[in-house]
Order: C-alpha cells, then sequence, then structure tokens
C-alpha cells in the first residue's frame, strides 16, 4: 500500500505507467504528451517518477539504462484509496450522500443509472440481502 497520498499529477503519470504496464522516462513521456495534448518536460516528468518511488506507488529498475519504471501498486487499490480519501473529505465518510448527489446531478446518464442498480443488486445479493428495493 502507498504510504504516501499520491497527488492529482502524480496520479496521472501513474494511469500511463499502468496502460504501459512499464516504460523508461522517455516512453512515459511520449505517451503522457500524447494523451494530454501538452509537452511535460523530462526533467518534470522524472521528479514525478522519483517522488512516486520515494512513495512506494513507483518501482525502478536500475539494472540496465535506461532506467524502467512500472507501478508498484495495482490501479484498482490506489483508486479505491483515492475514492475513500475523497468521500472522507467531501462527504464526511457519509458514501451514500455520494451516490445520492450522483444520482441528483444532472450530468448522470440513464445508461449509469441502470448499471448503478446493477452493482447495487449484486451487492445486495453477495451480502446476504434482498436486491434493490423499488
Amino acid at each position: 500500500m502507498v504510504q504516501q497520498p499520491v497527488s492529482d499529477a502524480e496520479l496521472s503519470v501513474l494511469k500511463v505507467l499502468w496502460e504501459l504496464r512499464s516504460g523508461t522516462v522517455s516512453e512515459v513521456r511520449t505517451r503522457f504528451n500524447k494523451q494530454h495534448g501538452r509537452e511535460l518536460a523530462y526533467n518534470t516528468l522524472l521528479t514525478f517518477l522519483r517522488r512516486l518511488e520515494q512513495k512506494g506507488a513507483v518501482r525502478v529498475d536500475k539494472a540496465r539504462e535506461p532506467y524502467v519504471y512500472r507501478a508498484a501498486q495495482k490501479e484498482r487499490s490506489t483508486l479505491r484509496e483515492r475514492v475513500q480519501r475523497f468521500v472522507d473529505t467531501v462527504f464526511d465518510g457519509r458514501v451514500d450522500d455520494l451516490i445520492l448527489h450522483l444520482l441528483e446531478d444532472d450530468s448522470i446518464s440513464e445508461a449509469d443509472v441502470t448499471r448503478l442498480q446493477k452493482k447495487l443488486e449484486a451487492a445486495g445479493r453477495g451480502r446476504g440481502r434482498p436486491g434493490a428495493r423499488s
């Protein structure tokens, strides 16, 4: 588990590493710049990667040059941690308030609502509770 929180900028670098599985600074930079439509300087990216390594979020293979970086933590667990921190900070730990907020938001689509209903029904069955209520 990552000991220190990962910043938003660091998370954007991690996302590139998850996609690539591993990469040199140049490979990560090329993909990052393509995805974000802007030029991130080589040294800036290297700083992010070093910080991520210090935080335990990235491992670096220094056995050869150029060094190869890979994410040390799975995407799912990192995102789960970030979401939990968001819920704790913004909604005082109340997941139901987050869900209700999203449901009341005009930007959520019917497809999203249907998908959420299916997930809630499956979660209810998996926990020994009755399915979703009407």
